[in-house]
């Protein structure tokens, strides 16, 4: 695959990913995150063993370890995520869990042992100024400053599993990376459900509706083609296109789930969104895109 079809490829897979949160929101109505987490990850699953099941059958030692170590990095993210998002709104939490595009290239640096480029400085602290009046906007909420430090667990943790998944899809095939990685998400949600005693299948036609897009759109294409998109591009450009993710959950949660816009929460989008849009040129730039 050529780079500009990578690019394109995970352009796509953060909208899908973007609409997540909402849907996510509005599902944590009726059902606990767990329980949403185990049906939506073991349905996906199933549909992308049986569309891809040569592959499965297929499946190398490499992609059998990179599908292992994503799920369960991925299972922890989406539980700091679930868990935070259901105590603030869903474009807060996606503009938040999306500061990964920053510290990518700083936990690069670390295990280069270099010091961070200045530029990447400079996104961190427009970021961290954000995310403060973000933080302000929430605190009316019921468990606002919890659900805000529960994203910032999200995001260090999902800067973790993008660097993590360009190692993994190096010397394996990504698709069926990231079908086992659903799996073991899958697994290990349904597990912690049943411990709690919290799991059900969905009752209703709207809840059904709400985890099927979860599953065909957010997972099924999602999380399954962005290990495809970035075997083809270093981890810091695939972090870019994250920016993508927080624009779609935010213009959904306005326009579709009724949050509402103040003066500190736009100054907190806005500096957010600069932060990622001043390292996407940073890195455009230094890749000649």
């Amino acid at each position: 695959m050529k780079p500009i079809s990578a690019k394109l490829l995970l352009t796509a897979v953060f909208v899908a990913r973007g609409t997540s949160f909402l849907f996510s929101k509005i599902l944590m109505n009726t059902m606990s995150p767990m329980n949403i987490l185990a049906v939506r990850f073991i349905l996906a699953f199933l549909v992308l063993a049986v569309i891809f099941h040569k592959k499965l059958l297929a499946c190398s030692k490499n992609s059998l370890k990179g599908g292992l170590i994503l799920g369960v990095l991925y299972t922890v993210c989406m539980i700091f995520e679930m868990y935070g998002l259901r105590l603030i709104d869903s474009g807060v939490s996606s503009l938040i869990e999306n500061m990964a595009i920053v510290m990518v290239p700083i936990y690069a640096a670390i295990l280069a042992r270099t010091l961070p480029k200045k530029k990447t400085m400079l996104c961190a602290l427009l970021a961290v100024i954000g995310v403060g009046c973000l933080s302000l906007t929430q605190s009316s909420c019921s468990g606002g400053g919890l659900g805000i430090v529960l994203m910032i667990l999200a995001a260090l943790t999902y800067a973790a599993c993008i660097m993590a998944t360009e190692k993994v899809t190096q010397d394996a095939d990504p698709v069926t990376v990231g079908m086992l990685q659903l799996g073991v998400m899958g697994l290990l949600s349904l597990i912690v459900a049943l411990a709690s005693g919290d799991f059900s299948l969905p009752q209703g036609s709207q809840q059904w509706v709400m985890l099927l897009l979860l599953v065909l759109l957010c997972s099924c294409f999602g999380f399954t083609f962005q290990p495809v998109g970035q075997k083809y591009l270093p981890a810091e450009t695939a972090a870019v296109f994250t920016v993508v993710n927080p624009l779609t959950a935010s213009v959904m949660g306005i326009a579709v789930g009724g949050e509402g816009m103040s003066f500190l929460k736009l100054v907190g989008y806005v500096l957010i969104l600069l932060a990622l849009l001043l390292y996407n040129l940073k890195t455009n730039a230094s890749d000649g895109a």
